[in-house]
C-alpha cells in the first residue's frame, strides 16, 4: 500500500552553465544537508531552475542563501510504494478522481521501491492531501 506525505520542496533559479548544479550540491555537502530528491532543468535560453527535497529544509535554505540564491518553498507530495506494474497509475488515478490537476511530477523505482514527487496548484494542496490519505 502506498504511503504519502506532504513535503516542502525548495526551488531556485540557476545559471544555465556547467557546474551550476554541482555548486549547489557542494554547498549542501559542506552544510551536511542530506538530499532526498533533486532535479534541475533548463527552461529556455538563459533560464534554468532546480528543486530540492532535503532532510533539513532550514539548513538547505541557509546554504542556498549563502550562495546568493533566493529559495522558494513549495508544498508537494512524496509517495512511496512497492515497485510493481500500476503503482504510479494508482497514485495518479486517485488525484484525477479527486479533480486535482498535477502541475509536475517525477517518479522512479529502485531496489524494489517506487517513489514520486508530485506538485499541484497551491489551491489544490488540501484536496490532493485528502485524495492521498494524508
Amino acid at each position: 500500500m502506498a504511503t504519502a506525505k506532504k513535503i516542502e520542496v525548495l526551488t531556485v533559479k540557476l545559471d544555465p552553465k556547467p557546474g551550476a548544479l554541482a555548486q549547489i550540491l557542494g554547498a549542501f555537502r559542506e552544510a551536511n544537508v542530506n538530499v532526498t530528491a533533486s532535479w534541475g532543468y533548463q527552461m529556455g535560453p538563459g533560464e534554468a531552475q532546480a528543486h530540492f527535497f532535503t532532510a533539513d529544509t532550514d539548513k538547505a535554505k541557509s546554504a542556498l542563501t549563502k550562495l546568493g540564491k533566493s529559495p522558494k518553498a513549495e508544498a508537494a507530495f512524496w509517495v512511496e510504494d512497492t515497485d510493481k506494474v500500476g503503482s504510479y497509475h494508482a497514485v495518479l488515478d486517485k488525484l484525477a478522481k479527486a479533480g486535482v490537476n498535477i502541475e509536475a511530477t517525477d517518479a522512479f523505482g529502485i531496489g524494489g521501491r517506487f517513489a514520486t514527487v508530485i506538485f499541484v496548484a497551491e489551491g489544490d494542496v488540501a484536496k490532493a492531501a485528502k485524495a492521498l490519505g494524508i
